[in-house]
């Protein structure tokens, strides 16, 4: 499964409630990350070690990842 696939199949699963918190936490996320430009070599780099993370199974199946994120945020 795709990274993309992976992200699709948990929105879908999350109630209204819970999506709240995801967009609450992304804006976080950015608004400390400060201003970052990615150079088309650097994101295609990151790509390459994402696949390589997830052909290898150091990736999280969706249900494994929003019960993660279920449990954190007391979801």
């Amino acid at each position: 499964m795709s990274t993309l696939d992976t992200t699709v199949s948990m929105i879908q699963e999350c109630t209204e409630d819970e999506l709240q918190v995801i967009q609450q936490v992304i804006r976080q996320f950015f608004l400390n990350r400060g201003p970052r430009t990615t150079t088309k070599k650097q994101f295609l780099e990151e790509l390459q070690i994402s696949r390589g993370q997830h052909q290898s199974g150091q990736s999280q199946g969706a249900g494994e990842a929003l019960a993660e994120l279920r449990s954190k945020y007391g979801l």
